[in-house]
């Protein structure tokens, strides 16, 4: 009898104390807790894989027909026309990365967009929007 007494003893005396029962240890996953909910972004609310299409501004032609499809899986294809030129298709294939407040996408060449609804708004190489009178030309439409 003595004997059984003492197992429930050692059994008991891995309590914490103030517990009636085993410790328990609460383990969540590096990958939960590195994660903090942004709420609504471009990346997450908006309906942005699909293709965008405009007339980009250039130095030396009358403009640079634009396509630029993004895909889901965060791959892209850029397809480049520059008008009054031989016009040749400039054409380019790869993965882009969004920034981290998930509004912002950048292409493997370092061409950054801000992503809006059915928009894309081509930005500077410090990732801000190009202002003055020529900002409205950097924009490429959704095709539907």
């Amino acid at each position: 009898m003595a004997l059984g007494l003492a197992a429930c003893q050692d059994q008991d005396s891995h309590q914490s104390p103030g517990t009636n029962g085993p410790a328990e240890t609460a383990t969540v996953p590096a990958e939960q807790t590195a994660q903090i909910p942004m709420g609504d972004t471009s990346q997450n609310s908006l309906d942005w894989d699909g293709s965008y299409k405009g007339l980009l501004p250039c130095a030396d032609c009358s403009g640079i027909e634009t396509t630029l499809t993004l895909k889901e899986d965060n791959s892209y294809r850029l397809q480049q026309v520059y008008q009054g030129k031989d016009e040749s298709i400039f054409s380019e294939t790869g993965k882009f990365t969004w920034d981290a407040s998930g509004s912002k996408i950048t292409l493997e060449d370092g061409s950054k967009y801000l992503v809006g609804e059915n928009q894309l708004f081509m930005l500077d190489r410090e990732g801000n929007r190009i202002t003055g009178s020529l900002a409205d030309n950097y924009r490429l439409n959704k095709e539907n």
